[in-house]
């Protein structure tokens, strides 16, 4: 217990840490021009930081590195910026609707890090699980990108939060980057289903608009419960 205790409570820290930093660089997040589309509904950056918001995020982002400490040395950093800077950037898609650039390029950035400590800290994963997450983000853009281009239902901020989930799952495994992209386009489909039966009777300033980062954010985690279930998914002890 003391053991699982002790690799934990960095893990946790360096969480919070993360959210402090991405809560601030959002706070201060310059506001969208107005000829924006919607730009005018949506709630000021500022206003979304919030002691209930801080609280809320933090309980989530303390719950969620607990099942961390599991994995592999090589994977636990990447997956600390998810569930952090990750897991700010799309509650600010899900109230506003918009991936703000600052916040998306800052978990960008920590998770570039986290995945070269990764491979530091273990480096029979070097290089394959780093030409994995290269793969994975450029597949995952690609993909979103002409999603963006040809449908025009995506945001290009969905874009790119879809590069950073291929890169998040596809540096566990190939078979995670599949299950993470399929699953977090059904997650969000299912949001977007939800929210349009919610607002019929809940008018919103959003109209039809809804966030597709939660989804997208959500894919690696599902993937990592189905993988984990068939035994796929490797673990610190194994």
């Amino acid at each position: 217990m003391t053991a699982g205790l002790s690799s934990w409570l960095p893990l946790a820290a360096t969480t919070l840490i993360l959210i402090a930093i991405q809560l601030t660089i959002v706070a201060r997040h310059p506001e969208p021009s107005a000829d924006e589309p919607g730009s005018k509904d949506k709630p000021r950056y500022a206003e979304l930081v919030t002691p209930a918001a801080v609280l809320g995020l933090g309980i989530v982002a303390l719950l969620g590195s607990l099942p961390i400490s599991v994995l592999p040395v090589a994977l636990r950093p990447a997956w600390v910026v998810w569930v952090s800077a990750g897991l700010v950037l799309v509650y600010v898609d899900a109230r506003t609707t918009w991936l703000p650039i600052s916040a998306t390029a800052f978990t960008a950035g920590c998770l570039s890090v986290a995945f070269a400590i990764g491979l530091v800290a273990d480096r029979s994963w070097w290089p394959q699980a780093m030409l994995r997450a290269l793969v994975g983000a450029g597949l995952a853009w690609a993909l979103f990108w002409m999603l963006w281009r040809w449908s025009g239902a995506l945001g290009f901020g969905d874009v790119r939060l879809a590069a950073l989930t291929g890169s998040v799952a596809g540096f566990g495994s190939t078979q995670w980057w599949f299950l993470a992209i399929f699953a977090g386009s059904v997650a969000a489909a299912c949001w977007g289903l939800i929210t349009m039966a919610w607002r019929r009777r809940h008018p919103s300033p959003l109209g039809r608009a809804f966030p597709y980062g939660p989804g997208l954010w959500l894919g690696p985690w599902i993937a990592w419960v189905w993988l984990a279930w068939g035994g796929a998914v490797p673990t610190a002890t194994s």
